[in-house]
């Protein structure tokens, strides 16, 4: 961290926090307002024509609202990190091309993590849902949401969806919370504290209790994989891979024929704490006495 930069306090790093969805929010209403504006011109309707356009493009239903503000964030996300960290954030950031070996150890993590986060949404969203609702209710309203995903994923095109829902947001997350927030937070309160606080942010950042505290796996993986390497893309790439999963098994229905058994599991988190020791017992390439606190 250059010294003539801030480290991210607390407060700016929940404002930070807020704001991906915050860029989604920006594009969504600019392209509102854009399917107005191609309709009706300076003509500009009453608000109950525009209620009933919202109905007749089925936005509710549609991908649009999902890939278009996905993307769309990038372009409010990015030029805020470049004013917040200056014209030399690419360096700040940790901008270079990652090694082979990097890449290959990244890679191995994608498969145990995104097994060990599944599980974990299911264990929370049925312990839950349990305060709230009988078992038969709760297993009704997990179908209705899986249906419902599944119904707007239906009939995109698989590269379009891979872009707009696996790239974008892995790009955009990454930069905020592993080159904006992470940094910041070590900076100013330690490895440990500071990642620790990274990583719930992350989680807090997906709003469902269930998929906040699914998320927690990966939110400690991003943050050790990005203080091991020094590198922005590494973070990214694995993100990018695990959105890759999720976004792969709901586009083609994999998701209720699989089950993880509790063994299973255990094989998982075994093979990922190896993997992990393994990549721990490297030289590491950002020195983070020097570059963080």
């Amino acid at each position: 961290m250059r010294k003539s930069e801030r480290p991210c306090s607390i407060p700016e790093s929940l404002l930070w926090t807020c704001s991906y969805q915050f860029g989604q929010a920006l594009v969504l209403l600019a392209f509102f307002y854009l399917l107005v504006f191609a309709g009706y011109g300076f003509d500009w309707p009453s608000q109950d024509v525009i209620l009933q356009l919202a109905m007749d493009l089925n936005l509710d239903r549609s991908f649009l609202l999902i890939g278009v503000t996905s993307l769309g964030a990038l372009f409010v996300v990015v030029p805020l990190i470049r004013l917040r960290l200056g014209p030399r954030f690419r360096e700040s950031i940790g901008w270079r091309t990652p090694r082979h070996e990097e890449v290959i150890f990244a890679l191995a993590t994608v498969i145990p993590i995104a097994v060990l986060g599944d599980l974990i949404y299911e264990l929370s969203g049925s312990f839950l849902q349990a305060g709230i609702t009988q078992r038969l209710s709760s297993q009704t309203l997990q179908t209705s949401s899986l249906e419902y995903l599944q119904s707007t994923l239906h009939g995109v095109p698989y590269p379009i969806l891979v872009v707009a829902l696996a790239l974008g947001p892995a790009v955009g997350e990454e930069l905020i919370f592993r080159g904006v927030i992470g940094r910041g937070l070590v900076h100013r309160h330690g490895v440990w504290t500071g990642s620790v606080m990274t990583a719930f942010l992350f989680a807090i950042a997906h709003v469902s209790p269930s998929h906040a505290i699914s998320t927690l796996p990966i939110a400690f993986l991003l943050q050790f994989l990005y203080l091991k390497t020094g590198t922005i893309w590494i973070p990214i790439f694995v993100h990018f891979c695990n959105n890759l999963v999720a976004v792969s098994m709901m586009r083609y229905e994999f998701v209720p024929d699989i089950n993880i058994s509790p063994f299973a599991a255990i094989g998982f988190l075994s093979y990922l704490i190896v993997i992990l020791v393994a990549f721990e017992s490297r030289r590491r390439n950002w020195n983070v006495s020097q570059d963080f606190v």
